[in-house]
């Protein structure tokens, strides 16, 4: 006989309040009282934005998973052969390919990828091993626009158009050579592929050599393909991935020069249009990861905005998850109330201090709680462009430049008041300070002598000479404490903007990991191990703004969200007592522009979150 909660059911519990989510609540439901509303804890399906390409292209060779991608080659718009590496939260550099290429077939992972043949008609294949690519043995026959699947040893490159004509050639790899496989039923290229060389799956692309996008799916099976179910929204220049059983379709275009921003997903019998879309209508995908596993988490990197000669650095995340993702991004803050450059900033994102700066080599400080700025009492020299350390009520400022000259001036402050010092070793300016308020250092810079790469050390009293690191420079950015410091960026006579990484023990300079974007005057905090820099400018040729930022891992730095205003000669809250990272940073001031444009401006970065989140239900 059948048990009561058979018959009737369950009872939904009522709570006052949500319980503490887990994944383990997934498919639950309950009643919240206090808000009057049924709540579950759901999948949900959505994209977020993430952090942008250092190098804008379309037409680009990609592979690996959301948190260990690749892109390589494609267009500028002339053919390149840099590589850009994913870890699932920003980009490095990877080593370049062998020739540069564009609209080739791609396959493998981070680790061990592949580049098969691709534009202008040529036949070379390169394999990737994580750090360099080399060529191995070509395909029989020139092709470009052509699609691939698989990993490095066991891969499949399909389709592809040559000669004005579409092709429905084949071909498997074995890691070693090429030979030919079953045909498509259907020619096409710009196609996209997902699954395994034994159990692989091709769709959309342009069936007729620009003619429009293609709907047909095909199945592949290691000896023939079938057709199957057709996809919703025919397009080219698509991207997506997954297996022959479970796959993702996403962006492309379906009529130049109109942008699709339709998620599809392929069960092993039909496409579902995902009430996921992507947020850009400038990024069509091309270049996404062609994953070998799950469709529930993909990347889409790179694109046209309307058309293959206008390129983006659009990135968003695609996942099917009980989580949601809050991207990492710049938002404002309160102004300053008064404008300015080269400032000396210490403390956090919401207990903040800036002081001094020009124009007019003010001693103004002003206070930062996280909303507003306030007026505290000034500093004894008026000055710019020095080294600064420490909290908002615990703060040092040292060096900079005032009153045409040199200065070596160390003040003190406490919450209240600054507080004269014992002076530097030697006067200077453009010099990079970090630490604490009892043990601090100040590197690099400029004296009367010229550039050099100078180092001091504070102890709370007095400041002795330290090891210099090996390369000379000024404006650099700053993290870090006495013991494990670091400097970045910056420029050189001439001027030549800098992208080398020193790091600081408390005795002796290492090199650590370069920028991907040389630049100098730019912000900087955080620690050694999770440092960020942001804005600045790049000379030569000329002087470029930047909006950059990138974040630190203590090994290799990656692409972060831009600011909203680029801007040079900014300051930022040291974050340097140890306590902070490179999830939370302010930028302040700066110059946004040629002579005057000095900013009041602050911005505040946060970054990427996710949480389980419970989901409101409706009843009928």
């Amino acid at each position: 006989m059948a048990d009561y909660n058979a018959i009737k059911g369950r009872l939904v519990q009522t709570l006052s309040s949500d319980p503490t989510l887990a994944s383990s609540y997934e498919g639950q439901v309950w009643y919240n009282s206090t808000e009057g509303v049924l709540k579950g804890l759901v999948q949900l399906e959505a994209w977020s934005s993430s952090s942008p390409l250092t190098t804008a292209r379309v037409y680009a060779g990609s592979t690996g998973t959301q948190t260990a991608a690749m892109i390589f080659g494609g267009y500028t718009p002339s053919r390149i052969a840099t590589t850009e590496e994913y870890n699932g939260t920003g980009f490095s550099a990877g080593g370049d390919m062998v020739t540069a290429v564009r609209s080739q077939g791609s396959a493998g992972t981070l680790t061990a990828g592949l580049s098969v043949a691709g534009n202008p008609n040529t036949t070379k294949v390169e394999e990737y091993n994580g750090t360099s690519w080399s060529e191995v043995n070509d395909v029989p026959a020139s092709l470009e626009n052509n699609a691939g699947l698989g990993i490095q040893t066991a891969a499949l490159s399909f389709g592809g158009g040559t000669n004005g004509a579409n092709s429905t050639t084949n071909l498997e790899y074995d890691g070693t050579n090429w030979t030919s496989g079953g045909a498509l039923n259907t020619p096409r290229s710009h196609a996209e592929g997902a699954g395994t060389q034994t159990a692989g799956l091709a769709f959309t692309g342009d069936p007729g050599f620009n003619t429009g996008g293609a709907t047909a799916t095909e199945s592949y099976d290691g000896s023939s393909w079938t057709t199957l179910a057709s996809v919703n929204t025919g397009r080219t220049d698509a991207a997506g991935g997954g297996s022959q059983s479970d796959a993702i379709l996403f962006g492309g275009r379906s009529s130049a020069p109109t942008n699709s921003q339709a998620t599809e997903k392929w069960d092993g019998t039909s496409w579902s249009t995902s009430p996921a879309t992507m947020a850009n209508t400038s990024s069509n995908g091309i270049g996404s990861a062609n994953q070998p596993g799950s469709a529930s988490a993909n990347v889409s990197m790179g694109g046209s905005a309307a058309n293959a000669t206008s390129q983006v650095t659009t990135t968003e995340e695609y996942n099917v998850s009980t989580n949601v993702t809050t991207a990492g991004a710049w938002a404002s803050g309160g102004a300053l109330n008064d404008a300015r450059t080269y400032s000396f900033g210490s403390g956090t994102q919401t207990a903040t201090l800036a002081a001094g700066g020009t124009p007019s080599e003010t001693n103004n400080s002003e206070e930062y709680n996280g909303t507003a700025w306030s007026e505290g009492n000034n500093m004894g020299t008026a000055r710019y462009e020095g080294g600064s350390a420490g909290t908002q009520t615990a703060s040092l400022a040292f060096g900079g430049y005032g009153s045409s000259t040199y200065r070596n001036e160390t003040e003190e402050y406490d919450g209240t008041s600054w507080s004269e010092q014992n002076n530097l070793g030697t006067a200077r300016f453009s010099s990079g300070g970090f630490g604490i308020q009892t043990a601090a250092v100040y590197s690099s810079g400029q004296d009367a002598t010229g550039v050099n790469a100078r180092t001091e050390e504070y102890d709370g009293t007095s400041w002795t000479a330290g090891n210099n690191p090996s390369t000379v420079r000024i404006d650099v950015g700053t993290a870090g404490t006495l013991t494990a410091g670091a400097i970045f960026g910056g420029q050189s006579p001439g001027p030549t903007s800098r992208n080398q990484t020193e790091e600081y023990d408390g005795t002796n300079w290492t090199s650590g990991g370069n920028l991907n974007n040389a630049r100098a005057q730019v912000g900087g905090s955080g620690i050694q191990t999770a440092a960020i820099i942001f804005g600045g400018r790049y000379t030569p040729p000329g002087s470029v703004l930047r909006d950059f930022t990138e974040q630190y891992d203590g090994t290799s730095w990656v692409t972060g969200p831009a600011l909203a205003t680029a801007r040079r000669q900014l300051s930022s809250g040291r974050g340097s007592d140890g306590s902070s990272g490179n999830d939370s940073a302010i930028a302040i001031g700066g110059k946004s522009g040629a002579s005057p444009n000095i900013s009041a401006a602050c911005e505040e970065f946060t970054g990427e979150t996710s949480a389980i989140t419970a989901s409101t239900l409706t009843t009928s």
